[in-house]
């Protein structure tokens, strides 16, 4: 194997295989729906808020990254959704 090879297959271990950090489903696991799109106290953000920020800053590197003429959202405000609640979507 070689040493790029050991290289992306460390990477890919620890970003796959939940070494580096939590997954998804973990971290929120323990977080009622009701309470996803509530403040708490002492705090700015909900938490549906603080998840769909770090998506939107996220996707804005990448889609930089693929094209150096892609236009960033207005900062702050573009970085941040407009509910500290998720988006309702019926069954």
């Amino acid at each position: 194997m070689t040493h790029d090879q050991q290289i992306r297959q460390q990477l890919a271990k620890a970003l796959d295989w939940g070494e580096a950090h939590a997954d998804f489903r973990a971290a929120v696991a323990d977080i009622p729906i009701e309470l996803r799109g509530e403040v708490p106290p002492g705090f700015s953000h909900s938490a549906w808020e603080l998840l769909e920020h770090l998506r939107i800053a996220l996707w804005d590197i990448v889609e930089f990254t693929k094209d150096a003429r892609h236009k960033s959202p207005p900062w702050p405000d573009g970085y941040w959704p407009s509910s500290p609640a998720p988006p309702r979507h019926e069954a």
